[in-house]
Parts: C-alpha cells; structure tokens; sequence
C-alpha cells in the first residue's frame, strides 16, 4: 500500500500531468529544403497597399499610447489619498480576486483524517481536514497548574487573568490540551510568534511578514459563515493564506483558504506603514458547532506560528434587546434595540481625564446605552481607577491594546508619534475601531463609535433607544450606519447662566454654547452609529467595509439636524466666537442634569478623585 503524505488532504486529486519520452514517438523526418520561390511580379495597384501599411502602423502605435495612458491613469488612481477612487478600486480587486486558481478551496469531504484511518465524524463539519496524531502537550502539567495559580490580589486565577489581558488568546483551548493528548498540528503557546504583546507574527513569503490581532465568528445573516481575522502588513497585495479552523484541541483542523482580503483604510495603500486588512476565512454552510479558534499559515497541515481565540456567537445576546428577549425575526425588527458605544484606545499617560471620563460615561448611562467598550494603552494612574471602577461594575468592558511592531509602545513616545506621525496613526485606529465593533456585534447590533469629547444631542427625545426606534422606523431600507454631524462647543466658551452654576467637573454640561452657525457638512465632520448586521469593517468616520463587500462612508444615512447631532466638546473658537451674537445657548444635556451630577459626585468622591 501505498504511504500516505502527512500533509495528505482528501479526496482532492489534482489532474495527472502527461510524460512525453523520446522512445515512443517516431523521429522527426528529415526535411528537404524546396528551391527558393521567386518575387511576385510588381503590380500597379502599390499606392493603395502603401496606404494600407501606414494605416496599420499608426493603429499599432494609436493602441500603444492608449495603453500607456490607461496604466498612467490608473497608476495616478492607485497613488492617491482621495477616497472617491478608493471604493471602485477595491471593488474591481475583490472581483478579479474571485477568479484565483484555487480549487482547493471546496468544502465538501465528510471525512476526517485520523492516524492514518479514514473514520466519519459526526460532530464536525462537513470539509478538508488535516491528518494529525494525538501528542501529549510539552510541559503540559507545569502549564495547568500554572494556570490555576490563585492571585490573591487580583482574586482571579493566572488563566482567567490571562484571558482578561490577552483577550485574542485560546486560555480555555490551550487548559483543555493540557488535560490530555491533543492533535501535533495544534501549535503550542510557545511556538506561537509573539510581537509587542498582543501580536503574533506569520509569513506571507520569503520577505513579507503579517502581523495577526483577533479573530471573529460571523454568522453572515444571509449568507455563509466565516472566521474574519483581523491583521496589518507592510505588502500592499498580501497573498491569500490557508486557514486551520480549529473546533476542539483533539480533532485535526479544518482546512480553507482564505477568500477575501479587504484593505480596511480610507488612506491609499503604502508600504512605509503598517496597513490594516480583514481576512475572511469561510466555513461549510453546515457549520454548527462554533469554532474556537484559527491559524494562518502559508502551507496547509504543517505547523503555524499563531493561533487566535475566535470570538463570536450564532445568536445575538440578549442584552442587544430593550425586553431582554429576541422577537421572532430580530433582523427585520426595527424597535426595541439597546445602543451600544465604542470608545478609542485611551493614551492619557500624562493627562488626569479622570473627570470628564466619569461624566462621559454617566451622561451615555442616561441617555440609555447599555454599555461602553474602551481600549487601555497607558493612562494616568486616576484614569485606571475610573476604569476599574465601571468594570467591576459592569457598565465598561475593556480591551488591552498595544501598537504593532516597529511602532513604539513606550507611553510618552507614542504620544508624540500620535502627534507627529498621523497617517500611520489613522491606519491605526482602523485596527481597534473595527476590532471593537467585531468583538462586540454579537452583545449588541447597534454600536456608536464616540470619543470621551463628544456627546449625542437628541432633539426630540429623551433618550437614545426612542431616538433610534423613531429613526429605524422611519426609513424604508436598512443602511450599514447612521451618521451624525458634529457641532463644536469649544473650550474657550465661558458658560453663562445656569451652567455656569454647576461644579467645575460637569464640564459638557457646563460648555453649553456653541457657535450659531451649523457646520458645513464634510466627510470627517461625522460620526456614525453602525448596524452590526451589514458593518464589517470602519475608520474613525465611517464604513469601509460591508457583509457585501467594499462599501464606503456615502452607503450610509444622515440623520437630519432637526432630529439629533453630535456635541463636539473640543478646540478653541478665538476671535469668532467673542460677539453676543455669534454663540447660542443648548441645553439639551441638562435634561439628565440632576442624575448626572449626583452620579459623578458619588464616583469621584469614592475613588477620592474630588
């Protein structure tokens, strides 16, 4: 019999190729050489040959120069920031990328490669699995009890420690394969490439490396699931990897390639910075189980240097629903949704914004968000208080983040690269910005992306689950987000009247002028609430990517200024804000003035802020 390779996929079988030998074919027969054939005769008719000729010459030449002006042109188009071309070009990339020649990207073998046997599992997924043997772990058993090491001042064990600062790490996968034997090709916490903490690093080929953050499960309503993988790379065209779809740590793998690569940035692509991009990794149409977690890797059934948590659920939490319980069909509903907010990457290292963080946060509670997600770099000690106090609590949930290598992750460093370095802190943004909103589509369908400077001002409403069942009702079709303009209220406006009563640690409701004039509408003067159904992929602004594909920021809907806006608490104004006339009062906030300033008063003064 023959041996089967150990990289052996079934039943795939590649077309044989045909083997010519010299000693089965006839030689060649010698060839005479035949007598030269004389010219033909001139004829009268050359002029109109001649015409011919040079007609053909300037076609040849007039098809030359248009080629070299549609590589120009498009060579112009691929060079610029401008995002107007951005969409046509990624939706012309992703078309021509659905005809690679992969057809070993088929999902359709019911069997599973077991130690060289052929069995029928029921419990995975129909698909192409890897063959893998069952191994013991090394250092298995110093791993577990290192994992349930007690920290005393933590009251947590090192493994639920781990998961909380680690978040994209398999903890529960990998204190399952310590138990017992697991499948070899399952790579081991100490094979995986680590890179500036929370990244792991893999190869695209000889001289392009990628840089892997998280994973997520998405149901695709509609569609096909999948496993999105969220990474950034210096190659401005990354090859398309193959997944390992890992379901438990004792079966082998499930095998697909990767079938979309979505460049997640308004910004043209430059191989001077880390470029973000969402790598889809399909699953069968009959995945049931939930898979826990993927590797990418250049060469199937070999060893990866990554393994990531997959993150997800089939079904939408309960928490997404004002009843606390889903309706029939909750894709078509469109009242009764809790909002949800994703903040920024915090890096107030050097500045106490423990005040207007805790106002911030008391004044989303009022409005009716449900809950808030941060990312932690480093932040003064004061910040680190506030936030340990909302996530004990449970209105805040935060992710620990560190920028990709080569950036610098020391605090007072990275600060000024934020300040100096901008475009390669926008493609930045893209990573925890999309990331938040990935992580927590299954909490929550409709997330806001908001900064602690800006606030929503509801004009007709109390609070933002009515604004949003009011706003949902009143349109005919679903967008993959709702944007809202900003309005500046700008730090150098002294408040007056009442607000100038308040205590000096209510700042937004303290800075309740603004200047008369609405701003102009502009691409970066929005901010957008995000529908967790269709959005897939965002920058600080908008969508960049849909369910459906490439969609830019003008797929989404504006919300009307007589309905609502985005207080912008932020900049100075200077001299056109110093007449009477020039400025208005807004006190939309103070409507929650009395449960905000008593909330922030008890906080502060239990964290002894005050």
């Amino acid at each position: 019999m023959t041996p089967r390779s150990p990289c052996h996929i079934h039943p795939f079988h590649p077309p044989q190729p045909v083997l010519y030998h010299y000693s089965t074919h006839p030689p060649i027969p010698t060839m005479t050489p035949s007598p030269p054939t004389p010219d033909p005769p001139a004829t009268t008719n050359a002029t109109p040959r001649l015409l011919n000729m040079n007609f053909i010459k300037f076609f040849k030449v007039f098809l030359m120069s248009l080629v070299l002006v549609m590589g120009f042109v498009t060579l112009a188009f691929m060079d610029t920031e401008n995002t107007l071309y951005q969409g046509p070009l990624e939706f012309f990339k992703t078309r021509f990328r659905t005809f690679d020649d992969s057809s070993e990207d088929l999902i359709r073998v019911p069997e599973v490669e077991m130690n060289g046997l052929t069995t029928t599992n029921g419990s995975l997924p129909h698909g192409i699995y890897c063959k893998c043997r069952q191994v013991d772990r090394r250092a298995s058993q110093y791993t577990k009890s290192q994992l349930d090491t007690h920290l005393n001042w933590l009251n947590l064990s090192i493994k639920d420690d781990l998961s909380r600062h680690h978040p994209n790490i398999p903890t529960e996968l990998y204190y399952k394969a310590c138990q017992n034997k697991a499948c070899n090709l399952l790579p081991s916490i100490f094979s995986i490439e680590w890179r500036n903490v929370h990244w792991q690093e893999t190869n695209l080929d000889s001289e392009s490396k990628l840089l892997l953050y998280s994973a997520f499960y998405d149901p695709n309503i509609g569609g096909d699931p999948s496993v999105r993988v969220l990474g950034v790379s210096k190659s401005r065209d990354p090859r398309r990897l193959w997944c390992h779809i890992w379901y438990n740590h004792n079966d082998p793998p499930l095998v697909t390639k990767i079938s979309d690569i979505v460049h997640l940035d308004y910004q043209s692509k430059n191989s001077n910075r880390q470029m973000p991009y969402l790598f889809t990794c399909p699953l069968p149409p009959d995945n049931l189980q939930l898979p826990v977690a993927v590797s990418l890797l250049a060469t199937p059934c070999t060893s990866a240097t990554n393994l990531l948590k997959v993150i997800g659920a089939k079904e939408r939490n309960l928490s997404a629903y004002v009843s606390g319980k889903a309706p029939k069909d909750p894709h078509s509903t469109r009242t009764g949704w809790v909002p949800a907010v994703c903040g920024p990457a915090l890096y107030y290292y050097s500045n106490d914004f423990s005040w207007r963080l805790v106002e911030w946060l008391e004044l989303l509670r009022a409005q009716g968000f449900g809950k808030v997600f941060l990312y932690d770099t480093d932040v003064h000690p004061n910040v680190s208080k506030v936030l340990h106090h909302y996530r004990e609590e449970g209105f805040i949930e935060v992710t620990d983040y560190n920028y990709p290598p080569p950036y610098v992750n020391e605090p007072s460093i990275r600060r000024l690269w934020t300040l100096s370095e901008r475009q390669r802190m926008f493609a930045q943004e893209n990573v925890y910005f999309t990331d938040c909103l990935l992580r927590h589509m299954h909490q929550y369908r409709f997330i806001f992306h908001l900064d602690p400077d800006e606030m929503p001002l509801l004009i007709n409403h109390t609070s933002f689950p009515e604004f949003l069942d009011s706003t949902l009702s009143s349109y005919k079709k679903w967008y993959p987000g709702y944007k809202l303009q900003w309005n500046m209220f700008y730090d150098d406006l002294e408040p007056r009247g009442e607000s100038a009563m308040l205590p000096k640690y209510l700042w937004m409701l303290r800075h309740s002028r603004r200047p008369t004039d609405n701003l102009k509408a502009s691409p970066g003067k929005y901010k957008a609430l995000y529908d967790m159904d269709t959005a897939r992929g965002v920058f600080s602004h908008g969508t960049l990517m849909c369910t459906t594909g490439w969609c830019s920021h003008g797929s989404m809907a504006i919300i009307p200024l007589t309905k609502a806006y985005l207080g912008h608490f932020s900049k100075t104004c200077g001299e056109n804000c110093k007449s009477e006339s020039s400025t208005k009062e807004v006190l939309l906030l103070h409507r929650y003035k009395l449960q905000v300033s008593e909330a922030v008063k008890k906080v502060l003064l239990k964290l002894q802020l005050l």
